[in-house]
């Protein structure tokens, strides 16, 4: 069987699910479903492993455009063959290398919607991360793309996230509130703002205050709340030094 490099494989028929010709046309018919073997064969037929170690090699490199390139690569599966790389991709947001973990999450950027829940599931561990390169793709960049085509699961994973007492976590979930994602839905943004900005950690309310004043710069009317807002005083410092 031959197969072009974005090709649907043939393994993926409900009804006739056949191996490739390299695997002499097993075939099993009828919509029973195939034993653990035949799924483990067939799962391993449709993945690309050259393609994969071709953005592995990409996403390690020290060029920062060569590394673009791995994570287009990983948008072009995403948009076709999401769920069946869905495996790697968990794998892979667990690696030691920062580079390989930051490649999966810009790699989300163009997920469909129908797929948010698993791309938030995916960027979850990434949250956490002590890696500065990693943080920097993630709350202010990936969640904020992934997010904006489900705010209502995003909204509902974010008020969990901002109870984590992992600094980082928090962060992120300040950080998305600022950019693309807050800006489309600055009202439920703030509320979520008005709890963070109260935070203990420096890390955190500092990035509030960042998200803040994007915010307000965005939508200026929201000035005259947020500068009422209490005991955040340190918080609303730095935002009225940047916002007049």
């Amino acid at each position: 069987m031959t197969r072009s490099r974005w090709s649907r494989p043939a393994a993926l028929s409900l009804h006739c699910v056949t191996l490739g010709s390299h695997n002499k046309g097993y075939t099993v018919r009828g919509s029973a479903r195939p034993s653990p073997k035949l799924r483990a064969r067939l799962y391993n037929n449709m993945i690309d492993k050259k393609l994969l170690a071709k953005i592995r090699k990409l996403a390690n490199s020290p060029d920062w455009g060569v590394r673009e390139d791995a994570t287009k690569d990983i948008k072009a599966i995403n948009d076709k063959f999401f769920l069946e790389y869905l495996p790697i991709w968990k794998k892979w947001v667990a690696e030691p290398n920062p580079n390989i973990r930051r490649a999966v999450e810009v790699g989300l950027l163009r997920i469909k919607k129908e797929h948010i829940p698993h791309a938030l599931d995916l960027l979850d561990p990434l949250m956490y991360d002590d890696d500065v390169y990693v943080r920097k793709n993630c709350g202010p960049f990936a969640l904020s793309h992934v997010g904006y085509k489900d705010p209502d699961t995003t909204f509902q994973r974010l008020r969990k996230w901002m109870k984590v007492k992992n600094k980082n976590v928090r962060w992120n979930v300040a950080m998305c509130l600022g950019v693309w994602f807050g800006q489309s839905y600055p009202e439920e943004s703030l509320k979520l703002l008005k709890v963070l900005a109260k935070d203990q950690e420096k890390l955190v309310w500092r990035a509030v205050a960042s998200s803040l004043v994007k915010l307000i710069r965005k939508h200026p009317k929201l000035k005259q709340e947020v500068f009422l807002w209490k005991g955040c005083d340190d918080c609303l410092t730095v935002v009225k030094h940047y916002v007049k």
